[in-house]
């Protein structure tokens, strides 16, 4: 039965148990990469971090030789499966050539986060002290005791899957991980084309209606993190490195960095949701994206577009699409989008588009990112490039619908850096 996963996060008060934990899961990680080394040499394989070679037993081989005084045994084999995952992904990427320069996972670390899975979690509730969760730790240790908002819902405790104890700049936080089944529903056979932008994170058509999710609110939220890290980091230079001000000015700029981050993930959700909704109150069966795997290679446009283009988070924004459509039993394809925002709809002849709109010589004229939507759809439909088919679609477009973020003005309290100086 298809499954699809909910996630939640909520703020703790540090514990002095935390930093030990955390330091127990770097712990194991160095452990994998000594015992990968060792599982290589006795195997005569001196280069095989290089050849990408490990046997089947090689998991089960490491796995019985790990242990720590700390960790419960699940969150051992936890940090386990993160670490051969890592070299999966090196291995598919040194394979396909999608990266640059990719380095293997053999770095030891200082501080890890911590995971646990449901057999090592335990929600206690009606008693004295409120609701409380409480994470084990190997036998003989005494387990992690975290109290909850009274508002905090575990009748979702079933479904839970891991926990996840992370540090992000000061603040401790748990990542609740819950797992659902989905029923087996019938889907609409309608497709899709979407066209992921820089300026309009969403493009989409569907045969007849074309929807622009504006992005320009999010592309202002990513210039005034640039401004303020730059602000802050001048500032910071003229400090001495680890004094007391050093340190007032490098909290208040994470907290600042923090805050804009947050609404940067809120905008995208915003936008995916709505996407998502819409979808699947139009009947919708296959979403189509548009594949954007290296992209970053080859663009040079200058220091600033180059800046926006880098910042670009297209793979979140499928990343978020693939999930919430999962979850409502839409399927997600990916495919090459090649040529498909230089190629007209009408005619089938190649340009590219000097602005944000679409003129062709035949005189079909459209919005560039609609058309580029229009192009991933027939080319999935496998009518990329037809003229007659693309003709008969074009007399029935309606004129693209904008979408934009309603949110409160933004504003820069920059003043806070002078006052520390």
């Amino acid at each position: 039965m298809p499954s699809f996963y909910r996630s939640q996060t909520l703020k703790i008060e540090e514990q002095p148990i935390f930093s030990v934990v955390r330091s127990a899961s770097a712990d194991v990680w160095n452990a994998c990469c000594y015992q990968m080394d060792m599982y290589q040499w006795q195997r005569g394989y001196p280069h095989a971090h290089r050849d990408f070679y490990f046997g089947k037993d090689c998991e089960g081989w490491i796995d019985k030789r790990l242990s720590n005084p700390i960790l419960h045994s699940q969150s051992r084999q936890a940090v386990r499966e993160r670490y051969f995952k890592s070299w999966k992904s090196y291995r598919a990427i040194k394979k396909n050539g999608s990266g640059h320069n990719p380095k293997p996972p053999n770095k030891e670390k200082e501080y890890m986060t911590t995971r646990w899975k449901k057999s090592g979690i335990r929600f206690v509730e009606g008693t004295l002290f409120g609701k409380r969760v409480e994470l084990s730790l190997a036998q003989g240790q005494p387990k992690i005791d975290i109290p909850l908002p009274s508002n905090f819902d575990t009748s979702k405790a079933e479904h839970i899957a891991t926990i996840d104890l992370c540090y992000n700049y000061g603040q401790w936080t748990l990542h609740f991980s819950y797992k659902y089944e989905t029923e087996t529903t019938e889907i609409g056979q309608e497709v899709v084309g979407v066209d992921i932008g820089e300026i309009h994170p969403i493009v989409s058509h569907d045969g007849q209606d074309t929807h622009i999710y504006n992005g320009r609110y999010i592309r202002s939220l990513y210039r005034l993190r640039n401004k303020v890290l730059a602000d802050f980091s001048q500032t910071i230079s003229r400090c001495k490195r680890h004094s007391k001000r050093w340190w007032r000015l490098t909290r208040r700029k994470w907290k600042r960095i923090r805050k804009i981050d947050n609404q940067i993930k809120d905008a995208v959700h915003k936008h995916t949701t709505k996407f998502v909704k819409y979808c699947h109150t139009k009947g919708i069966g296959s979403i189509v994206l548009g594949d954007l795997t290296g992209i970053r290679k080859s663009i040079s446009y200058g220091k600033r577009a180059n800046q926006k283009l880098h910042q670009w988070a297209f793979g979140k924004i499928a990343e978020l699409i693939t999930y919430k459509a999962k979850t409502l039993g839409i399927k997600v394809k990916v495919i090459d989008e090649s040529y498909t925002s230089q190629t007209c709809p009408s005619c089938g002849n190649r340009k590219k588009p000097n602005n944000r709109n679409y003129t062709c010589k035949c005189g079909f004229k459209y919005h560039r990112d609609g058309v580029g939507a229009i192009n991933i759809r027939t080319k999935y439909l496998g009518h990329f490039g037809v003229p007659v088919v693309a003709e008969m679609g074009s007399t029935r477009m309606t004129p693209p619908l904008g979408f934009r973020l309603t949110v409160p003005k933004v504003q820069v309290a920059l003043s806070q850096i002078k006052e520390c100086s």
